[in-house]
């Protein structure tokens, strides 16, 4: 078990040094990377291991029914892969494929059959193919109702669209709460995760994070998408406020 375990990390390791984006099929005719449609007609064969490789926090927002979270950068990823039934081929999602990318070829390594579904379910949503939400664990943030709802009833809104994953968000986290801070009642602050708000996500398209909105009494102002600094996000908000 040690064995196989320290063998799969090193595949993983190797994978992910390579490139950050998804990987190529390695000609295996076993191993391929398969449409949404396709994914979902292996699905209904039956007899297969579904494995959502994304986090616990993610899976639980939205999932394939049917599938078992296994998160690809857990420690513990490569004891969970050893126990699965070699004799069922495992079908294997992430986002948007470069997670799923990296765990199929560390599985295949084991003797595995492995198909992978494009583009992740960001892909399979596109196709509006279905999906289960962890009611007991999922904490949506906002709908499209209580978003607009939020818009209408304050002056002037900063809306800061973000993932807990995504490296820019977090550092410009303290600058939202900067902003948050200095100027209290003038300024109301929402702060959307992009992976649990699906229907806010959906309704503006949103594929780059993290992404700025700014509100005057309930009309856009500006949308920006990408990291902002503490002096840019105050010289924004100075044009709008009294």
């Amino acid at each position: 078990m040690k064995g196989i375990k320290n063998t799969l990390l090193i595949v993983i390791v190797a994978v992910l040094a390579a490139c950050g984006s998804a990987q190529k099929d390695t000609g295996n005719s076993e191993s391929t990377t398969i449409s949404p449609l396709e994914f979902q007609a292996k699905i209904a064969s039956g007899e297969l291991t579904l494995l959502d490789v994304r986090t616990p926090d993610e899976y639980a927002s939205n999932h394939i029914e049917g599938a078992d979270n296994i998160n690809v950068r857990d420690a513990s990823f490569g004891d969970k892969i050893a126990l699965l039934d070699k004799t069922k081929p495992v079908l294997v999602y992430c986002k948007s494929g470069n997670r799923s990318s990296t765990a199929k070829n560390a599985i295949q390594t084991l003797g595995f059959t492995v198909f992978e579904l494009d583009g992740g379910i960001l892909n399979w949503q596109s196709k509006d193919l279905p999906l289960e939400v962890d009611e007991g664990k999922a904490s949506t943030q906002f709908t499209m109702a209580s978003y607009n709802t939020a818009i209408a009833n304050n002056d002037l809104v900063l809306v800061d669209f973000y993932a807990t994953w995504c490296g820019p968000c977090k550092m410009m986290a303290p600058h939202i709460e900067a902003m948050k801070k200095k100027h209290g009642d003038k300024l109301t602050v929402l702060k959307v995760d992009t992976d649990k708000s699906m229907e806010v996500s959906n309704h503006f398209k949103i594929n780059a994070i993290p992404l700025v909105k700014i509100y005057k009494q309930g009309k856009e102002v500006y949308d920006k998408t990408g990291y902002h600094a503490a002096e840019e996000l105050d010289s924004l908000l100075a044009n709008y406020l009294p």
